[in-house]
C-alpha cells in the first residue's frame, strides 16, 4: 500500500466524523448527567436533611461538601476536570 493509498482511505474513514450532521452522543451524555446528577443530589439533600435533625453535623457537612463536589461534576464537567487535571499536575509535579 502506497502512502496516497493510506492517506486516501484515512481520509474516507474520517469523512463521516467531520459531517456535523452526524450525531456524536454529547447531547445525550449530557441529558443522563444532567438526570443522575440531579438524582444524586436530592438523595444527598434528603439525607442532609435527617442528618441536620439527628443534629450529626460532620455527616451534615460531609453530604454538603459531597453535594458541592457533585453539583461542579455535573453541571460545570469540563472546568471541573480541567482544575482536576491541574491540581493533578501540581501534586505530580508535571506541569
Amino acid at each position: 500500500m502506497t502512502t496516497y493509498e493510506l492517506a486516501t482511505s484515512v481520509v474516507q474513514l474520517t469523512a463521516p466524523l467531520a459531517n456535523p450532521n452526524v450525531p456524536t452522543g454529547a447531547d445525550f451524555k449530557d441529558w443522563v448527567l444532567v438526570i443522575a446528577g440531579n438524582i444524586f443530589i436530592a438523595i444527598l439533600v434528603l439525607r442532609a436533611i435527617g442528618h441536620y435533625f439527628k443534629r450529626e453535623w460532620g455527616e451534615l457537612f460531609g453530604h454538603i461538601a459531597a453535594g458541592v463536589l457533585v453539583g461542579g461534576l455535573i453541571y460545570a464537567n469540563n472546568q471541573t476536570i480541567n482544575v482536576l487535571k491541574g491540581f493533578w499536575g501540581l501534586l505530580s509535579g508535571g506541569n
